[in-house]
């Protein structure tokens, strides 16, 4: 879209959500406007899909999606200059105080309540994540199990994996910030808790003794560094708990005695309460998918094949946020994924090929053109988004494409157990990273899965109908 057009764009989809006066935050991400308003009842949903540019619209909570695409940064300025609106960093903490309290109690309504919180916190420290990702992905390829152009014992490759280490060992305090920022409280208070249960003093003791007294409460001492629900949980906790103390404290003694306060409570919350269920969660649901990997092909294939066929409905509902924080977590503990990450990754490139199937199929010039900005931006930018509102959802035919690529996916990785070594983006640059680290048959397996999900995606995409109009 050019430039010129923003504007008319911008205006209308600012008219068609309320207005300003409706709008209480805005933000965006790498696709999509996020628009927290005071009054749901009169944003146009149905209207807003009809605006030239826009690929489709959801809700998440009490946040009003607009996915635009690529462009989205621009736009988001454009909004923000006609509408006279502050970016999402200027925007003042205390007004989500405001926002009608959504009393939806419903499983549908807690669960769009937790997706609201994890998607902000875990995507906000997923760029951090690929940037440390991509310094073991230098070593790797450059070090004595691929090229061997830097031995293992060189400063270059000693420090290369200083930087993965610095991002991996101190999870829980990227995370905490992140999560604090997501729930709109000071991130210090993110940092801080996620700096607790890692602390040096409480780490070394890992090892020499069983249980710790904090307060005389007796707690397990385990090491949390890899750990993401104790912060998850805990940043959500005090974002209530500062909320109470800042009603019942004195404006005069709030500077000293609310972050006193909530860090004397929160310490033995985090050490009895967040800490060890998180761990308890976490070593459930990655064993649960340990076992469905190493179970016997038959069991593991047909797990592998289901999980990829329905990936594209869990990542329209919003769902599939918890599905990456179990994988991480297994990758995190085990240094590999064999599950998760394989069928998530495939499944892009599945979205890919079928985007890229379509591209051909139409005749209008203005529907290719759309379709093949879709694809440029995910096979280049690891942005699946635009393919999948923009073609998959408008093109509802290709669902049977992407149904026959995702059934592919899942054979091949129930069948040959292609092992994830290294988190990479899905590109075209870098799809076959995260399998050289296993040898050459790893490779063979790795490279012909992410193959067969593009090019079964792109023919499936071929043989089916579609409604231009």
């Amino acid at each position: 879209m050019a430039k010129k057009n923003y504007d008319e764009m911008s205006r209308q989809i600012l008219d068609l959500v309320g207005g300003s006066d409706n709008v209480v935050q805005f933000a965006h991400c790498v696709t999509r406007l996020r628009f927290t308003v005071k009054d749901k009842s009169i944003v146009k949903a149905d209207e807003v899909n009809k605006v030239n540019g826009v690929i489709g619209t959801q809700w998440l909570g009490e946040q009003f999606q607009v996915i635009v695409g690529t462009e989205v940064e621009s736009i988001y300025d454009t909004v923000c200059r006609i509408g006279h609106l502050k970016a999402e960093a200027a925007i003042n903490e205390n007004l989500d105080r405001n926002l009608p309290k959504n009393k939806d109690f419903s499983l549908k309504g807690i669960g769009n309540k937790i997706l609201a919180y994890l998607s902000p916190a875990m995507t906000g420290i997923i760029p951090m994540m690929m940037a440390a990702c991509m310094c073991k992905t230098i070593n790797a390829v450059l070090g004595p199990d691929v090229l061997n152009v830097i031995s293992a014992t060189s400063d270059l490759y000693i420090v290369l994996d200083f930087m993965y280490d610095a991002f991996f060992y101190f999870i829980p305090l990227f995370l905490g910030y992140s999560a604090a920022n997501a729930l709109n409280i000071n991130p210090l208070y993110g940092l801080y808790l996620g700096a607790l249960i890692i602390v040096p003093d409480f780490m070394s003791m890992i090892g020499t003794r069983e249980t710790l007294s904090v307060f005389g409460i007796s707690v397990p001492v385990a090491d949390y560094s890899a750990s993401f629900l104790p912060v998850i949980i805990g940043v959500w906790i005090v974002s209530y708990l500062l909320k109470l103390l800042n009603k019942v404290i004195p404006d005069v003694l709030k500077t000293i005695f609310v972050p006193l306060i909530a860090i004397l409570i929160m310490a033995p919350i985090m050490f009895a309460v967040c800490a060890p269920l998180g761990t308890y969660v976490g070593n459930v649901v990655g064993n649960f998918f340990i076992a469905m990997s190493q179970s016997n092909i038959v069991v593991r294939t047909i797990g592998a094949v289901l999980l990829a066929v329905l990936m594209p409905y869990l990542v329209l509902g919003g769902m599939h946020g918890a599905l990456v924080n179990f994988a991480i977590l297994t990758f995190v503990e085990n240094g590999f994924e064999t599950f998760l990450l394989p069928i998530m990754l495939a499944y892009n490139f599945a979205v890919f090929g079928v985007a890229l199937g379509a591209f051909i199929k139409l005749k209008k010039p203005e529907n290719k053109t759309a379709v093949a900005g879709y694809f440029i931006s995910g096979i280049l930018g690891s942005v699946t988004e635009p393919c999948l509102y923009g073609v998959i959802i408008k093109y509802r035919q290709t669902m049977k494409a992407l149904l026959v690529a995702c059934v592919g996916v899942g054979l091949i990785i129930g069948i040959f157990t292609p092992v994830y070594y290294v988190m990479t983006s899905a590109t075209i640059f870098t799809f076959w990273i995260p399998w050289v680290q296993g040898g050459t048959m790893n490779m063979i397996a790795g490279v012909g899965l992410m193959l067969v999900a593009f090019f079964v995606g792109t023919i499936a995409a071929c043989f089916v109908s579609y409604n231009e109009n």
